[in-house]
């Protein structure tokens, strides 16, 4: 596949800067759930955290022994094959932020110059948001596609109110392979649900998600709600890892050994114009180090953006409030070298969750600040 043009969008509609440079990126990932499938209880999963693919990246080309003084100084046990998060912070995120390692680790990672990338997706908020999707596609109203965004975090956090009730309408519909013969039920029932929690969202907030949701019934096709196989939310993650891999073309790509991923991306080749781009290679974690890192780095990630989702306003402000000079250091620590990635490329971050979430993680970083 030539993904020239796709590129190209991507980077004028994200206005993505530094995406030519050349990088060396490692990854590893945390809260995988494989598939997210609809079941008659709920889902497959008890707790569908965000899933997190992330780690380091560093200009040019990047050496094992570059990690030599950060692994001296950790003193790992010599029995420890290799790095884990679990030798360097355990429990939650307010927890992890009391770890002594911890902090050494995201300060060398500063003084070093390295970078932190991270796909962060909220896999309930991607399963449903095809429902909004269809309608905005297919609509091609200004005003909604203007406030997307906002539209499909108002119909998230209605869905919420009730979680397991919604789920299971979901399942009976078969969604996301709504039949003809019941898709203006389907409609009818999103406009209800709207309609019974108004008072949720602010009046003109929830007036604009009514509406959106009305228009379905005007709508010859509605095309993301059907053709899917019903019940299957996810079945892989395989377009953020390719994204990664087109949008950094001239950079190096170093992931965990997974066998499943990496059969994955065999099975879709791709080129920039007539040039294939082999830019990516699977290593065992215990043979690179940046690798190592890099699980630390997305298992802390994976713990702060869920903190971040399932943490309300008001909570969030009391345990800011409430943070040691020592966690407020790490905190710094990590916000010192997102803001560094952000600045060399906003590549660096791809993001799928709520507008809540996202607006969670702008306060938290201008009221730490670096």
């Amino acid at each position: 596949m030539d993904i020239s043009f796709l590129r190209s969008r991507i980077i004028e509609l994200g206005r993505l800067q530094g995406v030519d440079d050349t990088y060396t990126f490692f990854y590893d990932e945390t809260n995988n759930v494989r598939r997210l499938y609809l079941t008659d209880c709920g889902l497959n999963v008890n707790q569908p955290n965000n899933f997190i693919l992330a780690g380091i990246a560093c200009r040019g080309v990047s050496h094992d022994s570059d990690f030599d003084s950060l692994f001296d100084s950790l003193k790992l046990q010599k029995t420890a094959k290799e790095l884990k998060l679990h030798q360097i912070a355990k429990g939650s995120f307010l927890d992890m932020l009391k770890s002594k390692k911890l902090k050494q680790v995201l300060e060398w990672l500063d003084v070093q110059q390295y970078y932190i990338h991270y796909f962060n997706l909220n896999v309930l908020y991607w399963s449903i948001i095809d429902i909004l999707d269809s309608i905005i596609g297919e609509a091609n109203n200004p005003l909604f596609i203007r406030y997307h965004l906002q539209l499909k975090s108002d119909f998230y956090e209605i869905a919420l109110l009730n979680s397991a009730e919604f789920l299971k309408k979901l399942a009976d519909f078969n969604y996301p392979d709504v039949s003809k013969e019941k898709r203006d039920e389907f409609c009818l029932w999103t406009i209800l649900l709207s309609e019974q929690h108004s008072d949720v969202l602010p009046v003109q907030r929830s007036k604009m998600l009514t509406d959106l949701l009305k228009t379905s019934l005007t709508l010859e096709e509605l095309p993301y709600i059907s053709g899917g196989h019903g019940k299957e939310l996810i079945d892989d993650f395989l377009v953020y890892y390719l994204q990664k891999l087109y949008i950094f073309k001239n950079s190096r790509h170093i992931f965990d050994e997974e066998e499943h991923i990496e059969q994955l991306i065999a099975g879709f080749p791709m080129e920039y114009g007539i040039k294939p781009i082999m830019n990516h290679q699977f290593v065992k974690s215990h043979h690179c180090r940046g690798v190592q890192v890099s699980d630390v780095v997305a298992g802390f990630l994976g713990k702060y953006f869920n903190y971040l989702k399932d943490t309300n306003n008001e909570q969030l402000m009391l345990d800011l409030d409430s943070l040691t000079e020592y966690q407020l250091a790490t905190f710094k620590a990590l916000n010192r070298i997102l803001t560094t990635s952000d600045e060399t490329s906003r590549g660096f971050f791809t993001v799928v969750n709520t507008e809540a979430e996202r607006q969670r993680h702008y306060f938290v970083c201008e009221k730490v600040g670096y």
